[in-house]
């Protein structure tokens, strides 16, 4: 992952001097174009044709010069060095002798010589670039000499003014300048020389990169021409492995990253089969990230899964981990488990966390992936694979406030409380400051008594004096608050080196002071929020809760498949009414998931009911208020014991509902005695044209809600399958309906049933017929059952097959 690499834009890596930097650039460059410059001597003094030629000199490849610097390419300077100062001595007056040997000296960081013989090489000829070249090399090997060299590379450049090299080397003398030292007038930076070398020189290694570092510079960086920059040099010299990094970095921090994905897909395209994997894996992640966190979850999913393949077997295991996320049992259990046992646990967990379970895709997963790309990328720069504060992340998600600020040893908390504007953020840091956790830091030889308002006047003045004199100038701090959680954490960049921590205990006079500061640290604090909730997160649905009811019931279809019967009840009060303006009618768009024991999605549908006319008025009324929508769809479903789970939006308010239940889909392919489930319903008619509630010839008006008021009907449908005949063709079968409260078994024999039983409903009916198949239906009485909650069995007995099958449904009785 190219985001825990990111670079530092303020280049701080001090270990060596800016011109020891510039020195090596320079060098890298240095030794093609002194040969060049040598070679194009070399063919101006060979004589004009028609010339007599001179006297036979030895070849080449025999001068100490040549030998010296074939010597010189491979690294052998204590060997180069006689050759050259042999040359010297053979060609007294030759600048490139002087030069080399000039470089030499350099390769052994003697500058002065390297000065003497660079200098005296441009007596010789002015007009020698690379004298004036390395001249300038040893000047910004040197501190405040920046003027020499530029004054030494103003005249390599009139002896050579198409150079793209000397250029550029002009160009790195105004980089990393310091204000106070930078000349009034001059450039800040070297902008002006590096687009004038990449005129002069398209594919030149190092410069568009450099013109990236200039575009990206405060107080004004310029994104997006900063990312074209490193992503040209990459193009023209893919060995610039840190282009590609600052690109990724400032796409990062610029958050450009539609215009990053733009010029990635250019460079694949260009590179073709040939694209490196990193390029592809990048391409992958940021157009991940130019989704926003509004995208199309489908859309995100599919896209992180792809950028998660393309990792490495290390990186791909810190998206995959559960440590941050997992309860203790079954991160145990997960961690314990090999193969694909582990693998199931894990998507077992994520799935039963899937925050819309009516959709295929899985928004807490994306939303985990998302969370390690972000803690990957803002929070690697001190520990791999992400600090302190990269944990809270991937836990909890983005904080309501984040707060950076410099802390001094000794500061008063008070300093770097501020307001931000937010009520209930700053209540919180307002309570932790008073009587919860104080910030404090000190180093490891402060004295023991602390900054408190009880000091003395003595100890006042001496830590006062003590800060003073400080040399450091303190520690950053991020302050994180958590609204949900009446939360604030510190995190303390201790080492100075970029890991974020919990702060470190300090110590005091005070054991009232002490126990507080225990108490409340933030490490406990955390402590005690992960043992409560290891993870959260909240799904924005993106609208108010809209209620309904739904069931879904299984009937033989063609061939024996499973045939469903989805149904929906929905309030007509939630669609409010047309004088919001929100128009006249409305559509609802269903979306419907079946899952596995697991919670592995097995089938999903989707389904747009409408147009639906909006009412006129609120609903102020009894009557409105009781009204409802009942709206019905069908689907084939495999065989066996799932999870429906089902969401209905409306397009009008944008209201959204999101339900599920445990069901069972009979299998129907057998030649047994079967029965479909019961469907329960308001009334049962017939009817002779189809609709969308009419099967085999009867109008069953659905209850989905499975709610009856005291003293209605329960209607029922059902169909029967598999009856067995008699020598005439004939059916004949016996049903059996039995009404018990919920936790009571049903006897499903009416001979059964105890003397004095009261709380049993039984009604028994005698049916035949003339056909395999057969619909039926009937009406109970609820007229003697008190309110609550009943289950409704159905028994038929095929008298010719001696068999019998029953199903179950349950339902509510309440008062009207």
């Amino acid at each position: 992952m190219f985001g825990p690499s990111r670079v530092n834009l303020n280049y701080k890596r001090r270990s060596r001097t800016h011109s020891e930097g510039v020195t090596k650039l320079i060098a890298r460059h240095f030794l093609l174009m002194i040969s060049a410059c040598a070679m194009t001597l070399e063919v101006a003094s060979q004589p004009a044709t028609g010339q007599p030629a001179s006297v036979e000199s030895p070849s080449p490849l025999e001068t100490p010069l040549e030998t010296g610097k074939s010597l010189y390419q491979q690294g052998r300077f204590d060997e180069a060095l006689p050759l050259f100062q042999q040359a010297v001595r053979d060609e007294g007056r030759s600048a490139p002798a002087r030069s080399w040997l000039g470089m030499a000296w350099l390769a052994f960081g003697n500058d002065d010589e390297a000065l003497k013989a660079f200098r005296r090489a441009t007596q010789l000829d002015r007009h020698w670039a690379p004298g004036h070249v390395g001249m300038a090399m040893v000047y910004m090997r040197s501190p405040n000499r920046r003027l020499d060299a530029r004054k030494a590379l103003r005249n390599a450049i009139e002896a050579e003014p198409d150079n793209a090299d000397i250029h550029y080397y002009l160009g790195m003398t105004y980089m990393d300048q310091v204000r106070t030292s930078r000349l009034i007038g001059s450039d800040k930076d070297g902008r002006r020389y590096f687009q004038k070398t990449v005129e002069l020189n398209p594919s030149h290694p190092d410069a568009y990169f450099q013109l990236g570092r200039c575009y990206d510079s405060p107080p004004e960086p310029e994104h997006e021409k900063a990312i074209a920059a490193y992503m040209y040099q990459y193009r023209v010299n893919p060995d610039h492995d840190e282009s590609l990094l600052r690109f990724a970095d400032v796409n990062h921090r610029s958050e450009r990253y539609d215009f990053g994905v733009v010029q990635l897909r250019g460079l694949v395209w260009q590179l073709g089969e040939d694209a490196p994997a990193r390029v592809r894996t990048m391409l992958a992640q940021f157009e991940v990230l130019s989704l926003g966190s509004k995208g199309d979850y489908g859309q995100l999913q599919e896209a992180l899964e792809d950028y998660v393949a393309l990792l490495d077997a290390d990186e791909r295991a810190v998206y995959r981990d559960l440590r941050h996320v997992a309860p203790l049992e079954e991160l145990q259990a997960w961690e314990s488990a090999t193969g694909p046992e582990r693998e199931s646990l894990w998507r077992t967990f994520w799935n039963e966390r899937d925050a819309n379970p009516a959709t295929k895709e899985n928004e807490r997963l994306v939303e985990h992936y998302r969370r390690v790309m972000y803690a990957r990328v803002h929070f690697s720069g001190g520990q791999q694979p992400y600090d302190r504060r990269g944990e809270i992340y991937i836990r909890y998600g983005a904080p309501d406030d984040r707060r950076r600020f410099v802390f001094r040893h000794y500061e008063d908390p008070d300093i770097p409380h501020m307001l931000t504007g937010n009520p209930a953020v700053d209540a919180i840091r307002e309570k932790n400051l008073l009587t919860g956790y104080r910030l404090q830091l000190h180093d490891s030889e402060s004295p023991l008594p602390m900054m408190q308002r009880t000091v003395n006047r003595v100890e006042a003045a001496w830590l006062i004096a003590r800060s003073e004199m400080e040399t450091q100038p303190g520690y950053v701090v991020e302050s994180w608050v958590y609204v949900r959680h009446d939360l604030e954490l510190f995190f303390v960049d201790t080492l100075k080196d970029g890991k974020f921590d919990y702060p470190l205990k300090a110590v005091s006079n005070f054991t009232r002071d002490m126990v507080r500061q225990d108490r409340f640290h933030p490490r406990q604090r955390a402590t005690e929020l992960i043992a409560r909730s290891p993870e959260v997160y909240t799904h924005d649905f993106g609208g108010e809760l809209l209620e309904f009811a739904f069931d879904a019931v299984s009937f033989r279809g063609e061939d024996g498949s499973t045939e469903v019967d989805l149904t929906y009840s929905i309030p007509v009060w939630q669609f409010g009414d047309i004088t919001d303006e929100k128009g006249d009618r409305t559509w609802l768009n269903n979306q419907v998931t079946v899952r596995d024991t697991v919670q592995t999605p097995v089938l999903s549908r989707a389904y747009r009911f409408g147009p639906i006319d909006r009412p006129e008025r609120q609903a102020g009324n009894r009557e409105l208020q009781g009204a409802a929508f009942t709206l019905a769809a069908n689907l084939t479903a495999p065989s066996g014991v799932f999870t429906a789970a089902v969401e209905m939006r409306d397009e009008a308010t944008r209201r959204i509902g999101v339900y599920k239940k445990s069901v069972s889909f009979t299998d129907y392919s057998g030649g047994g005695l079967l029965i479909s489930d019961l469907k329960l319903s308001t009334a049962i008619t017939p009817s002779a044209s189809p609709g969308p509630f009419v099967r085999k010839g009867l109008s069953v008006v659905p209850n989905p809600g499975r709610l009856y008021p005291r003293g209605h009907l329960v209607y029922v449908y059902y169909e029967v399958y598999n009856l067995k005949m008699d020598e005439d063709g004939r059916t004949s079968y016996e049903t059996l309906y039995e009404i018990t409260p919920k936790g009571m078994p049903a006897f499903r024999n009416r001979r059964a049933r105890p003397p004095g039983d009261m709380q049993t409903v039984m009604s028994f009916f005698e049916g035949a017929g003339h056909a395999e198949e057969e619909a039926e239906f009937t009406a109970l009485d609820t007229t003697d059952l008190e309110a609550g909650e009943y289950v409704l069995t159905v028994t038929l007995t095929d008298r010719y097959g001696d068999d019998s099958v029953s199903k179950s449904v349950n339902f509510m009785v309440v008062e009207p």
